[in-house]
Parts: C-alpha cells; sequence; structure tokens
C-alpha cells in the first residue's frame, strides 16, 4: 500500500529459497524484496514494465547499494519492506528501501537506481513524460547517491566461471540482476561465509549478458587501510561470448558485466532457528 507520505510497503515472509546454510536471509534475496516491492510501487503508478513496454521502453536498475544490520532475518520470520523515491533526475530515478523485521529491527536499508532504456537503440531515455506521475521525498534520502569508485587493485583469490543457462534469464531475456550477485557470493569459500558476515554490498550493472555466455568472477581482496577486523572483496563478472569475427576464424569478446563490492566482518552468535522459527 502508498502511504500518505508516498512510501510504499509490503510484507513477505522469509522462504527458503530467500535463505542461506544457516537459515538467514541472503544478500541476493534482499535485492529481490527491493526489486520486487518496487515493481509493486511502480505497479499502483501505473509505471510498471508492463506499462512503460507499449512505449518501446524497460526498467534498468544500473546501481544497488545495502547496508546490513548484524541482526538479520532468519527463515519463516515476517518482514516488512517499505520502499520511497527520493531522487529524480532527467534521467535516473533513486529508489530508498528499508527492511525491518516483525518485531521492528531493521534488518537492511540502502537505495538502488533506475532508468529508463529505448527498447530500439538501447540507450537511456529521459523520464520527462512521467515526472508528475512519480512522487519524489527528498528529505528521506538515507544516504549520499553520488557514484561509488571501487579500488581495482587487490590480490586476486578465487576465479570461477559460469555458463549462463535459460533459469539465469529474466523476462527481457537477458542475465537476472540477482544472478550476479549469487555468482559472487558463491565465489567466497562456505567456511568464510559461515564467520563473517556482510556489512555492505554495492553493485554496478555494466553491460547485458544472454543466454549460452560465459560469465567469469574475479574475487579480489582488496586492502584494509583500518585496525579493523574487516575484508573488503571486489569480485569483477567479466561476460565472454562468442563471435564469428570472419568465416573461419571465432573470436571471443569479453566486457565487464557487473562489478560487486563487499565488506565483512566477524559475525555475532546467530539465535536458535528452533526458536525463531513460526509454528503450526
Amino acid at each position: 500500500m502508498i502511504t500518505p507520505n508516498n512510501q510504499y510497503v509490503h510484507h513477505y515472509s522469509i522462504t527458503a529459497a530467500d535463505m542461506d546454510t544457516r537459515y538467514r536471509m541472503t544478500p541476493s534475496a534482499v535485492l529481490l524484496y527491493f526489486q520486487d516491492c518496487s515493481t509493486r510501487f511502480m505497479a499502483c503508478l501505473h509505471l510498471a514494465p508492463f506499462d512503460v513496454a507499449p512505449i518501446n521502453r524497460i526498467w534498468i536498475i544500473t546501481e544497488f547499494n545495502a547496508w546490513f544490520e548484524q541482526q538479520t532475518a532468519l527463515w519463516s520470520d515476517d518482514i516488512e519492506v517499505t520502499i520511497w523515491n527520493s531522487e529524480l533526475t532527467a534521467l535516473r530515478l533513486y529508489t530508498e528501501f528499508r527492511i525491518r523485521r516483525s518485531d521492528g529491527v531493521e534488518v537492511a536499508h540502502g537505495y538502488g537506481c533506475w532508468s529508463h532504456l529505448d527498447i530500439d537503440t538501447h540507450r537511456l531515455v529521459p523520464f520527462t513524460p512521467f515526472v508528475d506521475r512519480i512522487p519524489i521525498v527528498p528529505e528521506r534520502t538515507s544516504e549520499s547517491h553520488k557514484k561509488r569508485r571501487f579500488d581495482t587493485e587487490g590480490m586476486l583469490l578465487q576465479q570461477v566461471e559460469h555458463r549462463v543457462n535459460p533459469i539465469n534469464l529474466d523476462f527481457n531475456g537477458h542475465v537476472n540482476n540477482r544472478t550476479y550477485v549469487s555468482i559472487a557470493m558463491q565465489s567466497a569459500e562456505q567456511a568464510f561465509m559461515d564467520a563473517y558476515a556482510i556489512r555492505c554490498l554495492s553493485v554496478h550493472w555494466l553491460n547485458e549478458s544472454f543466454l549460452g555466455d560465459t560469465l567469469t568472477c574475479r574475487l579480489n581482496l582488496l586492502p584494509n587501510d583500518t585496525t579493523e577486523t574487516i575484508y573488503h572483496y571486489l569480485h569483477s563478472i567479466t561476460c565472454n561470448d562468442s563471435v564469428t569475427c570472419n568465416d573461419s576464424v571465432t573470436c571471443n569478446d569479453s566486457k565487464t558485466a557487473a562489478q560487486i563490492y563487499s565488506e565483512w566482518i566477524p559475525r555475532a552468535s546467530a539465535p536458535d532457528i528452533s526458536l525463531r522459527a513460526s509454528r503450526c
């Protein structure tokens, strides 16, 4: 529902698809709830993907930033996702979000950057026709929208490859945004994921990839300039698709599909899931 102060609120329950091996909500699930809730909000404003498709437009998300609390949501927890638009420029819409458990404890907050793309030209197009239909709440901007720059100088820890299959695709026919985050999270060792909790996640989507492409994720450990026990990682995901250069030679065209920066801190002891899970 849309509140009187132009926020949109929706409730979800953490399902098995949203959790990790310790029953905790995954970073990919946080992105999922942000995207789903944002789309529901736009549907209320008659600006959902199916509303803008007839005029040859699609929505794209180019950037996502999230900050996580140590107290996360576990399987079967009910959560409340609140969405509001905080800034609108000619080509970019910044949408803030906050996720809370049913007990009022905040789990995560952040924002994403949306744009409209012309389907034929694949160029960004202005929001001009819809300015009056997009409510903006500038006083509720939680973080600076200045584009974050990532340190690319680091130590290569691991490299993994993923062949794009049909389950990775979205309704636009290209790789789903959450797939890149899932691949990045899978590039870390399970022992590390069990011992450390994510504190910050920042994603830049740069190029599309499609069915049959090979995605290569390079996990780099970045320097830590503080005395804190904190790990900074950069996951660079490149897309390698085979193209025919001439009748006899096939070349590999490589481009950066996404860059994903994350910060990790020692994990606090997790609550007993048997005491938190809902019962019949």
